[in-house]
C-alpha cells in the first residue's frame, strides 16, 4: 500500500511540475504570440505559481500586498503601436519566491518598455547582494528584448523567475489595456 501511495504522490507531483512549467513558460509566450497576431487566447493574468508560491496565489484585485501599490495598470493614453503595448505605467503581480517577493512597475512609452522599477525585492542577508546585481542585469535584458523572454542571471534563479513572472504580468496588462 505504501508503494502505491508513494507512486500516486510522485505522479501528482510530476503533473504539478508540468502544469507549473506550462503556466510559467508556455502560456505567457502563447499570449504574446496571440497579441502579436491579433487573436485572443489569453484570459487575463498568467500568474504562474511555483511550488514555493502556491499558497500566495493572487489576482490583480486581491489587495494582499503590504504596500499601497495598485495591482492593475493605469493607462496614460489609449495609444497602441505595432508591439501591441499600450502606453502607461503597469504594476505587475508580486511574485513570491523562497527569499521574498519581487514586484515590478513597468513604464511603456511609444509602445516600448522604457523603464522597469523593482517595487519589491528581497533585501535581507545574501539576497541583498544577489539582487543588487541581478535586478539591474535583468532590467537591462528585458528592456533590450522588449519582452520577458530573457536569459536568467546565474546564481539568481529564484529572483530571475519571480522577475520574469511580475514582468510578464505587467506586459499582459499593457497588452490588454488597448482592448
Amino acid at each position: 500500500m505504501k508503494t502505491v501511495t508513494r507512486a500516486a504522490i510522485a505522479a501528482m507531483a510530476g503533473l504539478a511540475i508540468i502544469a507549473d512549467a506550462f503556466l510559467l513558460f508556455v502560456k505567457p509566450h502563447l499570449a504574446q504570440q496571440d497579441a502579436a497576431t491579433g487573436s485572443t487566447l489569453a484570459s487575463g493574468s498568467t500568474d504562474a505559481s511555483t511550488s514555493e508560491s502556491s499558497s500566495s496565489d493572487q489576482s490583480h484585485t486581491s489587495g494582499t500586498d503590504s504596500t499601497d501599490n495598485s495591482d492593475s495598470g493605469t493607462s496614460n493614453t489609449d495609444s497602441t503601436n505595432d508591439s501591441g503595448l499600450t502606453d502607461g505605467t503597469y504594476t505587475g503581480v508580486a511574485t513570491q519566491n523562497k527569499y521574498g517577493e519581487v514586484q515590478l512597475q513597468v513604464t511603456v512609452s511609444g509602445g516600448k518598455i522604457t523603464t522597469i522599477t523593482a517595487v519589491k525585492a528581497p533585501s535581507t542577508g545574501r539576497s541583498q547582494q544577489v539582487n543588487a546585481q541581478a535586478i539591474p542585469a535583468l532590467t537591462e535584458r528585458a528592456i533590450s528584448a522588449q519582452s520577458s523572454e530573457i536569459q536568467f542571471v546565474s546564481g539568481a534563479t529564484e529572483t530571475s523567475t519571480a522577475f520574469v513572472n511580475s514582468l510578464q504580468d505587467a506586459i499582459n496588462q499593457s497588452l490588454n489595456a488597448g482592448k
